[in-house]
């Protein structure tokens, strides 16, 4: 009898062991996917533009499917301006190339728009700080850069920023301001 019960004291004592276990494990895999979901929420909060860094999930969800929304509208307005400029020449559209204030031939302001949205390319030799004072000039214009490239090869800057700006006007006075940099 006493063997009995030893050999269901041991089965038993392995039956707690395996189920510990077992528990072990998947609470392993559930801090795996919590770990993984902050890890997601925490790339959010960086790459939402509006998110403040303490924000709760919901506002993480509601603000990045707002972000997500106004991205889809900019960029479905973009296409219609691409397709219809391919179509045919926009009355208010304009395409000018202008040399920087140095005269110095890698250096080019080129501007290509239609109404309230605008294309700055700009070329110039890399100097620190540059940048930030062209996306100044956006600011103080009060433009709304929708998106910035920025590639540097061999000393040379080449800055793609698309706009959007109040009037013609104001695409003027960024590109002169540009150029007097």
């Amino acid at each position: 009898m006493e063997e009995y019960s030893n050999k269901s004291l041991s089965e038993m004592s392995n039956r707690k062991r395996a189920t510990t276990i077992k528990t072990e494990e998947v609470l392993n895999v559930e801090r795996e996917r919590r770990n993984k979901l902050k890890q997601m929420f925490t790339h959010l909060t960086t790459t939402v533009p509006t998110l403040h860094p303490n924000a709760t999930q919901e506002v993480i969800v509601n603000e990045t499917i707002q972000y997500i929304k106004e991205l889809e509208e900019k960029k479905k307005i973009l296409e219609e301006m691409k397709e219809s400029k391919s179509k045919k020449h926009v009355e208010r559209g304009f395409n000018l190339l202008v040399p920087c204030r140095n005269r110095n031939p890698n250096c080019s302001v080129t501007v290509t728009g239609s109404s309230n949205v605008a294309f700055f390319g700009i070329e110039s030799v890399a100097k620190p700080g540059l940048i930030t004072v062209i996306l100044k000039v956006f600011l103080k214009n009060e433009a709304e850069v929708l998106a910035a490239n920025v590639s540097v090869n061999d000393g040379n800057l080449i800055l793609a920023i698309t706009a959007l700006v109040q009037n013609g006007a104001v695409i003027e006075k960024i590109k002169r301001e540009i150029m007097s940099l």
